[in-house]
């Protein structure tokens, strides 16, 4: 397809329609088993990951603001999307659950291979 008859706006517009289809796809293929819960939930319940990142900080910042907890050996990093409005600024205090996937080999977990591999990590 030929973009050059696009303005910017245009372009930015079709590129966070496209965005939020894909994402819109991965969540309801990957995270339908998942419970709706924020990482500070995740990080009381397994206690502190190996990594925390975000994009919420990145200049320049995505539409789509995302959160990765890592937890190394067991080989899992869930993933979050900020709960707010497109281009609001940080910080973000809510984040959604998108899903869980393996680090070495980006597939998803579904909830009971989640459950499995941080089941040593539980805090009772």
């Amino acid at each position: 397809m030929n973009f050059s008859k696009f303005g910017a706006r245009e372009v930015k517009i079709l590129f966070a329609v496209i965005i939020f289809s894909v994402l819109s796809t991965f969540t309801i293929a990957a995270g339908a088993d998942f419970p709706s819960i924020l990482p500070d939930k995740v990080i009381a319940k397994y206690g502190t990951p190996d990594i925390i990142d975000s994009t919420e900080y990145d200049k320049p910042r995505p539409p789509f603001v995302t959160k990765w907890l890592t937890y190394q050996k067991e080989n899992v990093k869930f993933i979050f999307i900020a709960d707010a409005p497109m281009g609001s600024p940080p910080p973000y205090k809510k984040w959604k659950l998108l899903g869980v996937q393996d680090i070495h080999s980006n597939a998803m977990l579904d909830a009971e291979e989640m459950q499995r591999r941080m089941s040593r990590r539980l805090r009772r």
